[in-house]
C-alpha cells in the first residue's frame, strides 16, 4: 500500500514539476519610472504587465519600480544602456545627452495636438529618433502620452508673459526648453521630477514647467498654486528595452514584449484625453487657479519661443521641417 502511494505522489509530483517548468519565468524584465502608480505612465505601465505576462504565459516576468524605487530617474537611461534594468519610461527630454534627435520631441509649441504628434512619431521623425537610440543600445518599443507642459507659479498670478521675468522656475532636461524659458524672461534651472517636491517647499524654485498629471501624482499642488494654460510640450515617454535583452529573447516573447507594448500604447492614447480634463479638474479642486490667457498674449508666449526653433542646428531643423509637413 505505501509503494503504491508512493509512485502515485511521485507522478504527481513529476506532473505538477513539468506543468510549473512550462509556466516557470524564464526571464525577468525590470521597468524602473518616477512617478506614483496614481499617474497615467504608471497605469500604463499596469496594462503592458498584465499583457505581457499573458502573452508569454508567465514565461517573462515583469517587475515594476515606481517613484524612482530602483533608481534615480536620471540614471535611468545609463542603467538601461548597461542593462541595471531591462525596461525605463523616462520623459522624452532624458534621452537627448545621447541622442540629440529625441529634442524634436519636446520643440516648445511645434505639435498642434497628440493626433499630429502620433503621426509624428509613426513617420519619419519617429523612425529617426528611435534608430539614434537603437545605435546607443536601447530598443525603442512604444511612445506614451503625458497631459500638456505648462508653467507653474507658487505665488505670482501670472496672465502675462512680462510677469514671468526675473522667476526662477524649474524645468526637465532640455536645452529647447531652457532657452525658451530665457526668451520668456524666467531663470530656468533643471531639478529631477523626484527632487521637485522639496525644491519647491524650500523655495529653491518659484514655480516649475510640469504637466497636471505629474503634479498631481507628486502633491506638488501644496505649493504649486497657479497654472498658466498656454501649452508649451506636448512630450510623452519613449518607452525603451535594453537591446541586448530584447535581442537574445527567443521571437516568440519578442513578440509578446511588442504586442504587450502595443495593448499598453492603445490604452494610453485613450485614456489621454480624459487625463487632461480630469487632472485640470484636480487641480481646481486643490487650489490651483489656471489662468486662461488671452489669444493675443498666447501669442506673445509663441512668438517668443520661435526662435528657439529656428536656431536649432540642420539636422534637428531637418525633422522640425518634416514635423511641420504634417496634416
Amino acid at each position: 500500500m505505501l509503494k503504491r502511494w508512493t509512485k502515485g505522489t511521485l507522478g504527481a509530483l513529476a506532473l505538477a514539476g513539468t506543468v510549473g517548468m512550462a509556466y516557470a519565468a524564464e526571464s525577468t524584465l525590470k521597468v524602473s519610472y518616477e512617478t506614483s502608480d496614481t499617474h497615467i505612465k504608471a497605469r500604463t505601465a499596469k496594462v503592458f504587465k498584465e499583457e505581457l505576462e499573458k502573452l508569454s504565459k508567465g514565461r517573462i516576468e515583469v517587475q515594476v519600480f515606481p517613484n524612482s524605487s530602483l533608481m534615480p530617474s536620471r540614471q535611468e537611461v545609463s542603467g538601461a544602456i548597461q542593462g541595471q534594468v531591462q525596461m525605463i519610461l523616462p520623459f522624452v527630454s532624458f534621452y537627448e545627452s545621447i541622442a540629440p534627435s529625441a529634442g524634436v520631441f519636446t520643440m516648445p509649441t511645434l505639435f498642434r495636438d497628440y493626433d499630429h504628434l502620433d503621426k509624428s512619431v509613426a513617420g519619419a521623425v519617429g523612425k529617426a529618433v528611435y534608430a539614434e537610440l537603437e545605435s546607443k543600445g536601447l530598443k525603442p518599443i512604444a511612445f506614451w502620452h503625458e497631459t500638456p507642459t505648462y508653467v507653474f507659479t507658487s505665488k505670482k498670478d501670472v496672465s502675462a508673459l512680462d510677469d514671468l521675468k526675473g522667476l526662477k522656475i524649474r524645468i526637465y532636461p532640455s536645452a529647447a526648453l531652457e532657452n525658451t524659458l530665457r526668451r520668456f524672461g524666467a531663470n530656468p534651472t533643471v531639478v529631477p521630477g523626484s527632487e521637485v517636491y522639496l525644491a519647491l517647499q524650500n523655495g529653491t524654485v518659484d514655480g516649475a514647467v510640469t504637466t497636471p498629471s505629474f503634479a498631481q501624482s507628486l502633491k506638488l499642488t501644496d505649493t504649486l498654486k497657479y497654472m498658466i494654460k498656454v501649452p508649451l510640450v506636448l512630450g510623452g515617454y519613449v518607452v525603451a528595452v535594453n537591446k541586448a535583452y530584447f535581442d537574445k529573447l527567443p521571437p516568440d516573447l519578442q513578440r509578446a514584449v511588442t504586442q504587450a507594448a502595443a495593448a499598453a500604447t492603445a490604452f494610453n492614447q485613450k485614456a489621454i484625453k480624459e487625463e487632461v480634463a480630469a487632472t485640470e479638474d484636480a487641480m481646481r479642486k486643490a487650489g490651483v487657479k489656471i489662468i486662461d490667457v488671452s489669444a493675443a498674449e498666447r501669442a506673445k508666449f509663441y512668438k517668443a519661443a520661435e526662435p528657439v526653433l529656428d536656431a536649432q542646428p540642420d539636422a534637428m531643423k531637418a525633422l522640425i521641417v518634416e514635423a511641420r509637413k504634417i496634416n
